[in-house]
């Protein structure tokens, strides 16, 4: 750091002329950029702000109103302080002077011997030199040390932990929500460094510029409007221009890391669903090299494979950019739900709202269990998440081969796909779960089945639309109930009056006996054709 003129006072070639301070003792600690020696009494524009001024005291020897422009005059130009030597022009320091030095909020000190002004250049002007080499040495360490670690690929905590040890000082990396990522306490205890810390950090949230009375330094991580956390430093800084450069590239650091490790995910997202596509296309006919690949992109080889399917929900109210959001946040959920639950996973993006996955289960290791792991990590990760709630998972038969596994994707697709038209979210469904709704799901889309539903149901339909009322639901509920009326009617809490008069209505809109249990059977085909669409 810069020589104070505290500092300066003390130097043996200033002792030697004996410096008493007579005037701005609460500015001493001022750092001094450079010494001007000059006796005149006008140095406007020759100076640049931070200067100790040593005068034989010509400037003050015209009196109080002279020396009290001339203090004024030093002040304006942002001079750190005024040496005046005694003897010369001056035998004693003026009585007003220490006054006049208060009011201008400068610095003065006189010397009672003289010295030799050329020796006090050379010695403060060391000092400082000096000090810019420290500065410009710190700087480079500082810059080779997070450029090892850049190279080095270091984790996120690696970084946090050589910033801090750098300075000295704890920090703690934490997200926009408060949440801390990495810390290193250094000498602070864990306890104290991170108790009631989002509370903590909000008092101090300055981004850099700390708040009245904060002492907290802060970075923000992350460029413009892709900010994604805070470097903090939860102290004062003895050198706060040294703190700010190293919090700054700590944050350089940790952000290069993020971008990494996302290019990263994108390659390894995209090698997957490669992999995944010939498979499934039968570009891979050999299991041997299906599972060398799978290998060699994280699948532990196994005696068993399960395909899983899962899908949410296309919103009609998100667009592209929203729904490739939503689509990452479920690949994303699928993989650490498998991790989380012990198992390994090749997944992709199969196409909107759907990632498929083929997860390798060790012997040992019931599939249901593995299964209802995985669905518990999706149900954590999932429900009521950004979009991705109402997800359903969809599987198949566990197969020894790699290409048996892909081969039964097709039908996990399948069932996830009818497992939305379902009555229950978040869960797993088998093929044996869905049965004649997964037949109605597959030929939803035929025309013929299309005009079924229509001729089975249209008019009740248009009934509904037309009156307001929903003989359809009602009509769901006595289906659901199998045709019993006591059930039924248990379950609407309607009289038996008002049920039987309403599935009357119901037999005379439709045309139907709803006795028949054919004709029931063909209305709830029906719904589920509606359901599907």
């Amino acid at each position: 750091m810069q020589p104070t003129i505290r500092e300066v006072l003390t130097l043996p070639v200033m002792a030697t002329g004996r410096p008493h301070v007579i005037g701005g003792r609460e500015h001493l600690d001022r750092p001094v950029r450079w010494v001007h020696i000059s006796d005149l009494a006008d140095l406007t524009d020759l100076l640049e702000g931070g200067e100790l001024v040593l005068t034989t005291g010509l400037p003050l020897a015209g009196g109080a109103r002279q020396a009290s422009a001339y203090l004024a005059m030093l002040a304006e130009q942002g001079v750190a302080g005024l040496v005046v030597e005694l003897g010369t022009h001056l035998k004693t320091a003026p009585d007003h002077l220490g006054h006049l030095a208060d009011s201008a909020r400068l610095p003065v000190a006189v010397l009672n011997t003289k010295i030799r002004f050329i020796e006090v250049t050379q010695q403060v002007h060391r000092l400082i030199v000096a000090d810019q080499y420290d500065e410009v040495e710190f700087a480079r360490t500082t810059h080779e040390v997070f450029t090892s670690l850049n190279i080095a690929r270091a984790s996120i905590t690696d970084i946090v932990t050589r910033a801090a040890t750098t300075l000295g000082a704890p920090l703690v990396l934490e997200d926009l929500s408060r949440h801390v990522l990495a810390f290193c306490a250094v000498d602070t205890p864990t306890a104290h460094l991170l108790d009631q810390w989002a509370e903590r950090s909000r008092l101090h949230d300055s981004a850099g510029t700390p708040t009245s009375g904060s002492t907290w330094s802060a970075v923000p991580v992350g460029v413009g409007s892709e900010r994604w956390g805070r470097l903090v430093l939860p102290m004062q800084a003895p050198n706060a221009s040294r703190a700010r450069m190293v919090l700054e590239r700590a944050a350089q650091s940790l952000q290069l890391h993020r971008m990494i490790q996302q290019e990263r995910e994108a390659l390894v997202v995209h090698a997957l669903g490669g992999l995944l596509d010939d498979l499934l296309s039968g570009r891979i006919t050999d299991d041997a090299e299906a599972r060398a690949r799978a290998s060699a992109l994280g699948l532990t080889p196994s005696t068993r494979y399960v395909p899983l399917s899962v899908r949410v929900p296309r919103r009609p109210d998100t667009d592209a950019l929203g729904q490739g959001e939503i689509d990452r946040r479920l690949l994303a959920a699928v993989r650490q739900a498998a991790a989380a639950a012990g198992q390994s996973a090749i997944a992709a993006i199969r196409r909107e709202g759907t990632v498929s996955a083929i997860m390798s289960c060790p012997a040992s290791d019931s599939t249901d269990a593995a299964l209802g792991t995985v669905c518990t990590g999706l149900r954590e990760r999932l429900t009521g998440h950004g979009g991705a709630d109402g997800w359903v998972a969809g599987t198949a038969p566990a197969a020894q081969s790699l290409i048996a596994a892909a081969q039964g994707l097709t039908e996990a697709e399948h069932v996830a796909d009818v497992g939305l038209t379902m009555p229950d979210a978040n869960r797993l469904y088998r093929s044996t779960d869905v049965r004649l709704r997964g037949l109605v799901a597959l030929l939803r889309n035929d025309h013929r089945v299309q005009a079924f539903a229509e001729t089975e149901l249209g008019r009740l339909l248009d009934h509904d639309a037309r009156t307001g009322e929903d003989l359809l639901a009602l009509l769901r509920t006595y289906l659901d109930c199998a045709g019993s009326k006591t059930l039924t009617a248990r379950l609407t809490g309607l009289s038996r009056p008002t049920l039987y008069s309403r599935l009357r209505t119901i037999e005379r809109i439709l045309r139907v006996s709803l006795d028949s249990a054919e004709s029931r059977t063909s209305l709830h085909t029906a719904l589920m054709i509606v359901d599907a669409r």
